[in-house]
């Protein structure tokens, strides 16, 4: 008898625990492939150079105070703040550099993956969810925007939040589920602006619902109209600029088409308006579509899957909508938000093959997986190398034009860091080295604008290629001439840059000081190129020459200098560097001025105020002095 109770007791155990073991297997299976995402995407953080847009994250953006970084969002940018609020605390904890900056965004990337499993498992299964979260993990396109310094990995992941807690409240109908979708909707919309598609697509669905709960909805999909007002007067000055008016310049099926591509395989590093790599998508494009082929044959699976579709595909048709509309930023990087969605109604209909489904999705992660390895050791499928272009290039020893493409002005400015700046048309040009930026692929090398120069070699980096020309002399260049060589780019920059007769800034850190620096811990913010030489103003004698020593003197006094000419700025940068007796003090002993020259002679009592303002007026005729004899000595060099 005791032993027939113990066997029925067995076997209404048995399901419970083959239940548990089940749950522990896939808790596995989703930390694993946790892991394996982190892995992609912190490894090689640092491996790749800055590329336009993150340099105005790096250097324009973030570095100084929070409103500075306020105010440079609203006139650099065309996104909300979201992310530069929380990049701009991160920055101070791991600073301005490629690892530490991307870092966060590495972060938020493997965030999405547990999130992309829960959105499987709401779906449809267990089986769904992991599926879901091994094609988050190792998605090209996911993993590429995991590891840049932009706003698009918050808004992947605020989207498939909100994603969730739309499902969640559709099964459930609570009011936590409500609240959390409206939050996570209103930081998707303040993260970017192409988040409304998706929303949109949610909030006419619950509306749509029938049922009791129409009040609360609306309270919910209210809280998200109020955010989008709040943010309608920055859009509608960010729109003013027209910063993404050259998106317009392409064809819409065109851009399409590359988004179909790069969803498969990511951006592979190319260029604005050059095609995707589209014989590295057939593989995975086939297995993709053959899992939507048998979706639709099985048609009870559909309606599980049908949620995500609707929400992904539907994202997709709004743009073009607004396309069509006259608002056209139909892009890659823009739909987004739509790529979870689409993976998660992939991942259910592999899920409802069974052992099918799991081998087409083991197949497509593999795949993925060599892809990222591949491109990882593939520079010509990387960003271009704007750094390695930079090193090649070196610092300016005699004074040289660079003509590069319209975009690679920001990373050669931050990467050189010696002075090297771009120009309009105004400005006088005579020059002894010419160095051109070219696309690899543009066959023949481009010409320089005068037969007097004399090519000296040429180098390929990471889809560029560095020409450089010399002449016998300094030669007087056509600016419009130069910004007309073929370069293989749709619009071209020059660049100028001379020897620093005076050395570097001090106290300036470069970039490889910025991938180190820790503000916070008595160093100074890591400002590259004009930003440095307008940080060393405010470093100089701007506090010195006010009249009161507060900072807010100094800061009034670096707004004044930032607000000159080029050529002032370069004068005020001159007398900060020379402003004491000698040009040049000996090594190891700080240049002393004014009051605190006198006060380690013992002569001077503090706080003596006459004394600052005498020191202030020869500090600046001292200046001005030895900036007219070394205008006079280059003018002098000019000539000869």
């Amino acid at each position: 008898m005791e032993s027939t109770t113990a066997t029925a007791q067995a076997e209404v155990a048995a399901p419970g625990a083959a239940r548990l073991a089940w749950v522990r297997s896939v808790a596995v299976w989703v930390a694993g492939l946790a892991a394996a995402g982190v892995a992609l995407r912190f490894a090689t953080l640092g491996l790749q150079s800055y590329h336009h847009d993150e340099v105005v994250t790096a250097a324009r953006v973030l570095p100084g105070s929070f409103g500075h970084m306020l105010h440079e969002v609203r006139i650099s940018e065309s996104t909300p703040p979201l992310y530069y609020v929380l990049a701009w605390v991160w920055s101070k904890c791991f600073g301005l550099g490629e690892a530490g900056l991307r870092s966060l965004s590495a972060l938020f990337g493997a965030a999405t993956i547990p999130v992309a499993y829960l959105i499987g498992k709401e779906l449809s299964s267990r089986r769904a969810g992991v599926i879901a979260a091994a094609l988050v993990a190792f998605n090209p396109m996911l993993v590429w925007y995991s590891q840049e310094a932009r706003a698009y990995a918050l808004l992947i992941l605020l989207c498939a939040v909100s994603l969730l807690f739309f499902l969640r409240f559709r099964r459930s109908g609570g009011g936590r589920d409500l609240a959390l979708w409206s939050v996570s909707s209103a930081l998707a919309l303040v993260s970017h602006y192409f988040a409304v598609f998706p929303l949109a697509i949610e909030s006419v669905w619950l509306l749509a619902t029938p049922g009791g709960r129409r009040r609360p909805v609306m309270l919910g999909i209210g809280a998200i109209a109020a955010t989008g007002l709040a943010l309608a007067p920055l859009l509608r000055y960010q729109a003013s600029l027209h910063h993404t008016d050259w998106i317009a310049r392409f064809s819409v099926l065109d851009r399409l088409w590359d988004t179909a591509i790069a969803f498969q395989i990511g951006e592979t590093g190319k260029l604005i308006g050059e095609h995707q790599h589209d014989g590295l998508a057939l593989l995975p494009g086939l297995l993709i579509l053959s899992a939507f082929a048998a979706l639709l044959v099985r048609r009870h699976d559909v309606r599980p899957a049908a949620p995500a579709l609707i929400v992904g595909a539907g994202a997709v048709i709004l743009a073009l909508g607004a396309a069509a509309g006259g608002q056209d930023f139909v892009l890659s990087r823009n739909l987004l938000p739509a790529l979870v969605p689409l993976l998660a109604a992939a991942a259910v209909a592999m899920a409802g093959l069974r052992r099918t489904g799991a081998l087409l999705a083991g197949a497509l992660c593999v795949y993925w997986l060599a892809f990222v390895v591949h491109v990882d050791r593939t520079p010509e499928l990387q960003r271009p190398d704007w750094r390695a272009v930079a090193g090649d290039i070196g610092p300016a020893t005699t004074r040289r034009a660079i003509v590069t493409w319209a975009l690679g002005a920001a990373p050669l400015d931050y990467y050189l860091d010696d002075g090297t700046h771009k120009i309009h048309g105004g400005e006088p040009i005579r020059a002894r080295e010419l160095d051109v930026i070219s696309d690899a692929g543009t066959t023949p090398a481009p010409q320089p604008p005068t037969p007097a120069f004399t090519r000296l070699g040429a180098d390929t980096e990471g889809g560029l290629t560095v020409t450089r020309y010399v002449a016998p002399r300094r030669l007087g260049l056509s600016y419009r001439r130069l910004r007309r060589i073929d370069l293989g780019f749709d619009a071209n920059f020059v660049m100028f840059g001379k020897p620093s007769a005076a050395g570097p800034i001090p106290s300036t850190p470069g970039p490889a000081a910025a991938r180190t620096a820790m503000p916070g811990h008595g160093s100074s913010l890591p400002l590259h190129g004009r930003a440095a030489a307008a940080r060393s103003r405010t470093r100089g004698c701007a506090g010195r020459n006010s009249r009161s020593g507060t900072p807010g003197s100094a800061r009034e006094s670096g707004r004044r200098g930032r607000s000159r000419s080029p050529a002032h700025a370069r004068r005020r940068a001159a007398r900060s560097i020379h402003g004491s007796r000698s040009p040049r003090p000996r090594a190891g002993r700080a240049p002393l001025g004014g009051r605190a020259r006198e006060g380690a002679r013992g002569r001077a009592a503090p706080g003596s105020g006459p004394r600052r303002r005498l020191h202030s007026g020869g500090c600046r005729r001292r200046g001005s002095a030895l900036s007219r004899k070394r205008r006079a000595a280059s003018r002098r060099e000019d000539r000869h």
